[in-house]
């Protein structure tokens, strides 16, 4: 694909669009998008891009004080908690909660 079209697709993807929706603006069709690794690699990082976006907004908005996105950012919180391994001693034993870089 071109590059033009790969970044309709990614454009299409941070708008947060269907991929049926994608495929029309980037004018493939969608046996094109699904057989292509790197149109769904590009999909896919417009996505995070937006996602990225949306976090340091909230994120922002949440240091200066707005208690609605306070709450926002302690559910993300909570939902990357999940991510984090369990931290581990020098000697590999289990260190329990995270206790700081």
């Amino acid at each position: 694909m071109s590059e033009e079209t790969l970044q309709a697709i990614e454009n299409c993807g941070a708008a947060e669009m269907p991929t049926a929706e994608t495929c029309a603006i980037a004018e493939i069709t969608e046996a094109e998008y699904w057989a292509d690794a790197e149109a769904q690699r590009r999909y896919r990082i417009g996505k995070l891009r937006t996602k990225l976006e949306m976090r340091q907004a909230v994120i922002k908005m949440a240091k200066s004080g707005n208690p609605q996105m306070v709450k926002v950012y302690q559910d993300f919180i909570a939902e990357n908690a999940a991510d984090m391994p369990p931290t581990k001693t020098p000697d590999g034993e289990d260190g329990g909660e995270f206790d700081g870089i």
